[in-house]
C-alpha cells in the first residue's frame, strides 16, 4: 500500500436510506471523498432513462424523478430484506440487490474519476448495515457490494462504526487517557433507527467496545417524518392525492408526480424547522391548477411525528432494561444520522438522559462512513492504529428453530453477549421419522411466519424409533464475528454419535 494511501486506499462506505458517503483512511485519518458534484454525500436515488436505458444516480436521478417518478427508486435499503422482491422502474423490474449495487458503483466510480485512468484501485472496502439488520440483510448488503465489483473486506454495523469514530477522536485528543465510558449511540437516519449501548474502555494498547445492548426499527426513520409532514401540508391546503391509485392512469401519473412534489418540499421544511420555528412551503400544480402556499410551524410538525417520538421513548426504556442500567450511568451520547437533528429528537434525550451528556458527532451524517474507512484499515494492517481494536457484540435477535404448529422455539435469546453457546433437546415428532429439516430463525416473535428464516439444517439417517423415542440435541454457537453454527446430535442404531452441522453467516 502507498504510504500516502492515495491510489490504493482502504475504503468505508455508508450505504444508507436516503443518502450515502464514502470515506478513505489517510494513514493518519479519515478523508471524506465530495462526489462528481462536489458533495460529500450522494442521495440513494436511482433513476433509469426510460429512452436510453442509461442509469442516473444521486441528486440528478432524484431531480429527474420529480418529472418522471414511475422511473425512480427511492429507500432501496428497506427493500434489502426481501432479495426476490421486484422493484419496477418504467417498464423494467430490479431487485432492492441490483438497485443498491448501483449506489455502490456510482460512489466507487466518481473516485475512481479523480484520477486518470486504471490509477486508482481500492485496496479493499467496508460496508455499514444498521444493528438492526438480520442475516439475510447483511448477506443481501454483501451481495450488492460483489455485484458492484468492490472488493468487500467486512460489514460493521452503523454504531458500532459511528464509536469508533468517536473513540478514534478521543485517542487523538487524549493520547495518554486510559478509563471507561458508557455510551449510547442514537442512529436516527432517514429510514432506520438503531440505538445501542456500548462500554468503550480506552487502554494504551487496545480499544474495547462491549456491545450492552440494542434496540432499533429498520422501519422507522426521516423519510415517515417526511410522509407525516407531507400529510399535514395537504391537510392545511385542503387537498388530496386520492387519485394516487386511481384505474385511470392518467389521473394515477399527476398524482404520482405531484406527491414527488410535495415530498421534496416537506423535507425542505422539515430541515428548515430544525433551525427555525417556523416556514412557508409553497408547492405549483401541485395538480394542475391547485397549489400549496401555506405555514407550518416546527409544533405542528413535532405533533405529526409524536408517534414515532412516543416509539423511540419506549425503545430508550427498553434498552435500560436490558442493560440492567439506568440513565444516569451513561457518560455520552452520541447523536448520528441527519434525523438526529431534529429538536424533539435531542429534546428527549435531553430529558432523559442529560443535556449535558448529548454530543453531537464531527458530522452525524458521515461519521459513519468515517468509522467504516477505519475499520476497513484495521482489517487490512491490525497495526495501523498502534493499539487493538477489540470489539464484543450481542444477539440483536432471538435464534432458534420452527417446532410444532409453526411456532418458534427459542434457543438463543436476544440480547445475549457473543460469543455464546446453548443446547436445546428435541424428538422424533412421529413413528419412524428418519429425516428431520431444523429450519433455523431470527427473530423476537412466536410464531415463526413472524421471523426470519435464514437457514436449515438437514438432517437424514436417522434410526427408525416411536414417536418422542430419538433423543436429538441442537447446540447453537454464536462466535465473536456473528458466525451462527448449529450442531445436530444424535445416536444412531449402533448407538455411534453422529452430528450434523452447518454454519450461518449473521452479519
Amino acid at each position: 500500500m502507498p504510504p500516502d494511501n492515495v491510489l490504493n486506499p482502504v475504503l468505508g462506505i455508508d450505504l444508507g436510506t436516503t443518502f450515502s458517503a464514502i470515506a478513505r483512511w489517510t494513514g493518519r485519518g479519515t478523508e471524506i471523498y465530495l462526489n462528481a458534484s462536489g458533495h460529500p454525500e450522494t442521495q440513494s436515488a436511482v433513476y433509469r432513462d426510460p429512452e436510453t436505458g442509461e442509469f442516473l444516480v444521486g441528486r440528478l436521478a432524484y431531480r429527474r424523478g420529480l418529472i418522471d417518478p414511475d422511473c425512480l427508486a427511492l429507500g432501496v435499503k428497506r427493500k434489502m430484506d426481501d432479495a426476490s422482491q421486484k422493484i419496477k422502474l418504467g417498464e423494467h423490474e430490479f431487485s432492492p440487490i441490483e438497485l443498491s449495487s448501483r449506489i455502490l458503483d456510482r460512489m466507487n466510480t466518481d473516485v475512481e474519476e479523480r484520477f486518470p485512468n486504471g490509477l486508482f484501485e481500492a485496496t479493499g472496502s467496508v460496508v455499514t448495515v444498521p444493528y438492526y439488520f438480520k442475516a439475510h440483510q447483511c448477506e443481501n448488503t454483501r451481495a450488492a457490494a460483489e455485484m458492484a465489483d468492490i472488493q468487500c473486506l467486512g460489514v460493521i454495523q452503523e454504531p458500532i462504526a459511528a464509536s469508533l469514530s468517536y473513540a478514534w477522536q478521543m485517542v487523538n485528543d487524549y493520547p495518554d487517557r486510559e478509563g471507561e465510558e458508557i455510551l449510547v449511540v442514537f442512529d436516527l437516519g432517514g429510514g432506520t433507527f438503531d440505538l445501542t449501548l456500548f462500554k468503550l474502555t480506552q487502554l494504551s494498547d487496545k480499544l474495547i467496545f462491549e456491545v450492552l445492548a440494542t434496540g432499533g426499527d429498520d422501519r422507522l426513520g426521516g423519510m415517515d417524518f417526511d410522509e407525516c409532514l407531507a400529510g399535514k401540508l395537504l391537510e392545511k391546503s385542503g387537498l388530496s392525492l386520492d387519485d394516487l391509485d386511481s384505474e385511470d392512469e392518467d389521473k394515477a401519473r399527476k398524482a404520482r408526480k405531484g406527491r414527488q412534489k410535495l415530498i421534496e418540499q416537506a423535507i425542505i421544511a422539515k430541515e428548515t424547522l430544525s433551525t427555525s420555528a417556523n416556514t412557508y412551503v409553497a408547492v405549483a400544480d401541485i395538480l394542475p391548477g391547485q397549489h400549496i402556499d401555506v405555514k407550518i410551524t416546527r409544533q405542528e410538525f413535532e405533533e405529526c411525528i409524536d408517534r414515532y417520538v412516543v416509539e423511540i421513548r419506549e425503545i430508550l426504556r427498553q434498552l435500560w432494561v436490558m442493560a440492567k442500567l439506568e440513565p444516569k450511568d451513561v457518560d455520552r451520547v452520541i447523536l448520528v444520522g441527519g434525523s438526529s437533528r431534529i429538536p424533539c429528537m435531542k429534546d428527549l434525550l435531553c430529558e432523559v438522559i442529560g443535556e449535558e451528556k448529548v454530543y453531537s458527532a464531527g458530522n452525524a451524517s458521515q461519521c459513519v462512513a468515517e468509522g467504516a474507512a477505519l475499520y476497513a484499515a484495521y482489517l487490512d494492517e491490525p497495526d495501523v492504529f498502534g493499539r487493538e481494536i477489540e470489539i464484543t457484540t450481542r444477539t440483536c435477535h432471538a435464534l432458534g428453530v420452527e417446532v410444532a404448529g409453526g411456532r418458534f422455539a427459542v434457543v438463543i435469546p436476544g440480547n445475549r453477549m457473543a460469543p455464546c453457546e446453548s443446547v436445546h433437546l428435541f424428538a422424533n415428532p412421529e413413528d419412524n421419522v428418519t429425516s428431520i429439516d431444523f429450519n433455523v430463525y431470527q427473530g423476537s416473535q412466536r410464531m415463526v411466519k413472524d421471523n426470519t428464516m435464514i437457514g436449515t439444517v438437514n438432517v437424514n439417517g436417522l434410526p427408525p424409533r416411536g414417536a418422542r423415542e430419538l433423543e436429538i440435541k441442537a447446540t447453537f454457537k454464536v462466535s465473536d464475528d456473528q458466525k451462527l453454527s448449529v450442531k445436530v446430535e444424535y445416536d444412531g442404531d449402533d448407538g455411534t454419535p453422529i452430528a450434523v452441522q452447518s454454519v450461518f453467516t449473521m452479519q
